[in-house]
């Protein structure tokens, strides 16, 4: 509505001036020289519509012809900060109004700011630095405004070194000194140039040294470097740093050792590597500290021989694995000893020469094997050692060892009975077999091994048999069962565990299985209405004789046969469904009998003849009973008693037999009481042969029952923020389900969605299935809805104020019928005293609550930003100076209320070489005159540093003066 307004205004100030005033609107560009800006505090609000000329009306916008300036220009009211333009030159800014389309440009020729001269020891650098920025050293005691940054960086004459590129110094070229450099700004217009000068101090650099190792060999005489000083294995090192122990060694045991004990070091850690680390401290804050690493070495090369058991009779393989602290290349020569671990004697000596190996990193590990055809050992345990180390090449100390081995020489015994075996298995029996410390083994293997027909060919392999032993004896099933029955002779190998003496197994052996007997069945497709007889016939191979197969069907009851067959298998034996042909028997009940005789010669067996007998009816299954499929029950008209099986109503069907599913076998009694929406089975059985209706008829039934809706409060009181359905209506249905209708009777079905409005009446009743019960309770609610507060005050606020909730509540539209209370959470949450301070970045909550049901309104989020205090507005100083002298007045050195303007800010006080003596912050604000030590500095002028953080502000350089 405002702007249409403005148009209408602007319209008829066009029809009544005419086209003159509408092309005055922009006013007239202007140019504006300005050399001298940090001597006008007013410069940081210069109002551009001030500047120009003609008859310019406002409503309209500027901008700027240079992106970077648009940070110090309103665009809205034009109002420009010079201070906060760093760049000495011509700017342009321009003024549109768009009433007119017209616009008009302000140009400033602006003149340079140099900063201020910084030569009083506040530039500093370190000698290894390559890059100082000068920049980072120019100053002033204006918090917003900075050095220009187009000027042009000079040596002083006086000082030139010809090390300075652009602002960037290279301290490390120049070497330590003092060193001048002039900053100056661009002329421009009618304002000359300007200078700041700098005077930058460059401090050494620290020195830590170059380093050289310790090497001492395990052959030396470790007393002889107790006392080994670290300083003699440094070359150019500065003198004041001190020693750390980077290995754990505990050598170094205070600021100014520099003393190791070699002899100690070997003791408790053996051969190795240990560093131990020298760093040498800045004498000033800007350098940092250097270090150099002397090593310790004491090589160490060890052998360890590694020798798998052996079965008796069988080559030894014998293994050697170095490992090195270090990478080296050497050779050496080997007498070695094979001993009996029980007796102690010398079995065999050998010789290993010109071993030659090679330990490359990461791994430092190598290996050297050889083969004994014939050690000349019996079963046992025995072990080889080293009996001479001799003509040791490429190693630093010639000091070599390696370490003894054990291994076993297994002479397990096997056997096999030769008899006939129930089952799959036969036995092996296993006996002396030995441990890992030579004595007769307890243990459980898990077993894997071949068994092989020497007889027919083929072999079989089995995995993880499990076997246990006990006092050097066990038993092993093997199972040959997969083998032709006529098969003589076997051999078994036993392949896992590996090394065990076990797979020393290499046997042959004769047994036979109790042969299998022949597998006879009959097959009948329904015993009480049969059309198919299939008789199964498995017959295994006998090696010799045949098998003599028949079959015959008989009428119950006679001994007239009227269906037979006879087959035979010579000795391979076979397998075979035969069909027995009962298409040409009549209805009626029968027996079928199969028959089977053998005359083999197996030793083994010992039965010839096997038979099987079944009896089967053909049209014997009568009809399954007719029913309605579902059945209604109302409990009401069984009163007092329950429905029962006996009350389903059957169309067809005599017999009757009731399941309680589909497959049981086990019947119901008829007196069963009905439950409600169970499915029930039933059969019709004919007496005569026992045969009951394959199929089962089935019957759902359902019994209903309904009752009153039960409620406690059927008029309750809702708040509208809940936003509640009918489902939040106290109404419980006792067995089915609740139903809604917006009338006591007849009416509309509504869903249980149905959003509950103030004081309209709903009904809910009770239904099952179909039925309903005849009663509907009524349920009518008052639903209360207070309304949402309406801030209109300004988040942007000052801490210093103190402000309280209480001061913000007249910024919030009034509404007297409901109380306003104040939230630490947009839902829940705390509720907050309106006496609370407010306080930074914290989000408060107001909301209107109903005196009377408690019932809350939407709640609005304010969040206050407590930073906006303007330094000038509360008298913002630096202190120079204060007086430590525990009087209570004036003890600390503090910058009072800079928390509220720069909350980030950090100082830093140092002394007049540079050294720091105090660091603060918000957390850490006072500093008590004594320095990092907790030790009182004297009387006089010291130097602080202050980052503002904030606002891309510059570090503050400045003095105070300490008097007690």
């Amino acid at each position: 509505m405002k702007r249409r307004k403005s148009l209408l205004i602007l319209f008829l100030i066009h029809l009544i001036f005419g086209s003159y005033a509408f092309s005055q609107c922009a006013g007239e560009s202007n140019t504006v020289t300005i050399c001298d800006k940090e001597a006008d505090i007013t410069f940081k609000n210069y109002n551009l519509f001030d500047q120009l000329l003609g008859s310019p009306t406002t409503g309209g916008t500027w901008s700027s012809l240079n992106p970077a300036n648009n940070f110090a220009l309103d665009t809205n009211t034009g109002i420009l900060n010079l201070w906060s333009i760093n760049r000495a030159g011509m700017h342009l800014f321009t003024y549109t109004n768009s009433s007119c389309d017209e616009s008009a440009t302000i140009t400033i020729n602006l003149g340079g700011y140099p900063g201020e001269d910084n030569v009083d020891g506040g530039a500093n650098a370190c000698s290894d630095n390559t890059a100082v920025n000068l920049y980072t050293f120019l100053d002033n005691d204006l918090t917003d405004l900075n050095a220009d940054t187009n000027g042009k960086w000079t040596e002083d004459i006086s000082t030139a070194t010809g090390f300075l590129v652009n602002q960037f110094f290279d301290a490390e070229a120049a070497g330590p000194g003092t060193y001048s450099f002039i900053y100056t700004t661009l002329e421009v217009d009618t304002c000359l140039p300007r200078t700041a000068k700098v005077v930058l101090e460059v401090h050494r650099a620290p020195e830590a040294g170059e380093a050289s190792d310790i090497i001492i060999c395990e052959s030396e005489d470790f007393s002889l470097f107790t006392n080994i000083n670290l300083f003699d294995w440094l070359e150019g090192e500065d003198k004041d740093g001190i020693w750390s122990d980077l290995s754990g060694t505990n050598q170094i045991t205070s600021p100014t050792d520099s003393i190791i004990n070699v002899e100690e070091i070997y003791a408790n850690f053996g051969p190795g590597t240990y560093d131990f680390e020298y760093t040498v401290f800045s004498k000033h804050g800007v350098c940092s500290e250097k270090t150099s690493i002397v090593t310790l070495s004491i090589p160490n090369i060890t052998g360890n021989f590694s020798v798998d058991n052996i079965c008796d009779g069988s080559s030894l393989r014998i293994n050697i694995f170095y490992e090195s602290t270090y990478p080296v290349d050497f050779s050496h020569d080997l007498v070695y000893e094979i001993v009996n671990a029980t007796t102690n004697d010398i079995v065999f000596t050998g010789i290993q020469n010109s071993i030659s190996l090679s330990h490359k990193l990461p791994s430092l590990i190598a290996s050297h094997s050889f083969t004994i055809s014939d050690p000349t050992t019996a079963p046992g345990k025995y072990f080889i050692r080293v009996k001479e180390i001799n003509n040791i090449d490429g190693i630093t100390c010639k000091s070599l060892k390696i370490n003894s081995a054990d291994f076993l020489v297994f002479d397990t015994k096997f056997s096999i009975e030769k008899r006939c075996y129930e089952g799959n298995d036969v036995l092996l029996n296993i006996s002396e077999h030995i441990d890992t410390g030579g004595n007769l083994s307890n243990a459980n293997f898990l077993v894997s091994y071949t068994v092989e027909d020497l007889t027919n060919g083929g072999s079989v392999q089995f995995l993880n048999q499990p076997i246990s032993f006990s006092n050097g004896n066990a038993i092993l099933p093997i199972d040959i069962s997969d083998f032709p029955v006529h098969t003589k002779q076997y051999k078994i190998k036993i392949t896992n565990p590996a090394k065990s003496g076990l797979d020393c197994l290499d046997y042959v052996f004769e047994a036979s299985l109790i042969p299998d007997e022949i597998k006879l069945d009959l097959i009948i497709d329904n015993t009480c209405n049969a059309t198919k007889i299939q008789a199964e016939i498995d017959a295994p191979p006998i090696g010799d004789g045949t098998y003599t197969i028949t079959y015959e069907v008989v009428e119950v009851g006679t001994t007239n046969v009227l269906i037979d067959n006879t087959i035979s298998y010579n000795s391979s034996g076979g397998s075979a469904n035969l069909d027995i042909d009962i298409s040409s028997l009549e209805a009626g009940n029968y027996q079928v009998i199969l028959k089977s005789i053998q005359n083999d010669t197996n030793p083994c067996r010992t039965k010839f003849d096997f038979e099987i007998t079944k009896n089967f009816s053909i049209a014997g299954i009568p009809d399954p009973p007719t029913l309605d499929l579902n059945q209604v029950f109302c409990a009401a008209n069984f009163s007092p008693n329950a429905p029962t099986l006996s009350d389903i109503v059957i169309t067809t069907g005599t017999n009757l037999t009731w399941y309680q599913d589909e497959t049981t076998s086990t019947p119901l009694n008829n007196n069963t009481t009905l439950e409600d929406g169970k499915t029930y089975y039933v059969t019709a059985s004919d007496p005569a042969n026992s045969c009951e209706s394959s199929d089962r008829a089935l019957v759902t039934v359902k019994i209903i029952t309904t009752s009153t809706v039960i409620t406690g409060n059927t008029t309750p009181f809702f708040c509208s923020l809940d936003t509640l359905t009918l489902n939040d209506f106290e109404a419980v249905a006792e067995n089915g389900e609740i139903i809604w209708y917006d009338s006591p009777t007849g009416g509309n079905e509504l869903s249980s969605n149905t959003i509950i409005k103030n004081g309209i009446s709903y009904f809910a009743v009770e239904r099952i299935d179909t039925c309903e019960h005849n009663i509907r309770t009524e349920f009518k609610a008052t639903v209360v809805n207070p309304p949402t507060p309406e801030f209109n005050g300004n988040t942007e606020r000052c801490a210093l104020d103190k402000l309280t909730l209480f001061d913000i509540e007249s910024e919030i539209t009034e509404n007297t019928n409901f109380n306003l209370l104040w939230y630490d959470a947009d839902s829940d949450g705390n509720e907050l005293s309106n006496s609370d301070l407010i306080e930074q970045n914290i989000t408060y909550y107001a909301v209107f609550i109903d005196p009377i049901t408690a019932c809350e309104g939407q709640r609005i989020p304010i969040t206050f930003n407590l930073s906006k205090c303007n330094p000038e507005d509360y008298d913002f100083f630096i202190p120079d100076g204060f007086s430590p002298n525990n009087d209570g007045t004036n003890d600390y050195f503090f910058i009072p209320y800079i928390e509220f303007f720069y909350p980030n800010y950090e100082f830093e006080i140092f002394n007049r070489y540079g050294q720091s003596l105090f660091k603060g912050d918000i957390n850490n604000a006072k500093w008590n005159g004594n320095n990092t030590s907790g030790n009182e500095v004297i009387n006089g002028v010291y130097f602080y540093i202050l980052n503002y953080n904030k606002d891309s502000l510059p570090p503050k350089q400045g003095r105070i003066y300490l008097s007690k």
